[in-house]
């Protein structure tokens, strides 16, 4: 009974730490020796309860407690496939690249490919972000039912800027014209500095698992690029991502 009090307490550390967790910081929030917390996380690891974002890196709460766990591919798998096609946006497009999956009643960020730029964006790895406020979450929405999206926003959208869709209304008609489109803007949705743009990663059901962006500064993304052209090469990117993993799972 001890050992399962004592992975859940790990799990909830995980869980409520900002970013990915270290062993340090959730040794030091469970009160247990690191070696002991080591332990326990590596276990969590084997069966996907929690995953690690990189070798050696930090965790997050991992495939067997998130909703990518039904898509029958584990954020490891995902981000394996997924890392090409990111590096060749970035190359392509200029700007940050981002993965996303549903964590909860939050889009969770599980990798980054930074551009070159002399401003760029923050890598959000490991960073958590209402579904309606980023690119990544809006992506994983399109896929959803209405009744699901409705009963999200009957819970409330916080407005981070002045441009956050933050009504059931206006968050329908963005979605509606994104599910049109195959791909989603986030014009400063967040942070009025930022936009991005992000296409779903589906599973055989149509749900998606993951979601791929693109991102940067406002003053010069899109700037002069063609927003729908900057769309439609996200989302053959998601498109080529989501023909990979199921030939993975072949």
């Amino acid at each position: 009974m001890q050992s399962i009090e004592r992975a859940f307490a790990v799990l909830r550390a995980v869980r409520s730490i900002d970013g990915t967790a270290g062993v340090s910081e959730v040794a030091r929030a469970v009160g247990l020796a690191k070696s002991t917390t080591s332990r326990v996380l590596s276990s969590l690891e084997e069966v996907g309860a929690v995953d690690r974002v990189e070798p050696g890196g930090g965790y997050v709460i991992g495939t067997g407690l998130i909703s990518l766990a039904g898509a029958g591919a584990g954020i490891s798998t995902l981000r394996e496939v997924a890392r090409p096609f990111l590096r060749e946006l970035t190359d392509t497009l200029g700007e940050s690249t981002g993965l996303t999956v549903a964590d909860d009643q939050e889009a969770l960020y599980v990798d980054h490919v930074g551009s070159e730029g002399s401003v760029r964006t923050r890598d959000w790895t490991g960073a958590r972000f209402p579904f309606h406020t980023v690119a990544g979450g809006l992506a994983l929405l399109m896929t959803w039912p209405d009744s699901s999206v409705d009963q999200l926003a009957d819970r409330g959208m916080e407005a981070f800027s002045t441009a956050t869709v933050s009504s059931k209304k206006a968050l329908r008609s963005k979605l509606t014209q994104a599910r049109r489109a195959g791909y989603v803007w986030a014009m400063g949705d967040f942070d009025l500095e930022i936009n991005g743009v992000a296409a779903p990663v589906r599973n055989a059901d149509g749900k998606a698992i993951g979601a791929v962006s693109v991102y940067g500064p406002s003053y010069r993304f899109p700037g002069d690029g063609d927003p729908e052209e900057i769309g439609e090469t996200v989302l053959a990117s998601a498109l080529l991502v989501q023909e990979q993993l199921g030939r993975s799972r072949r």
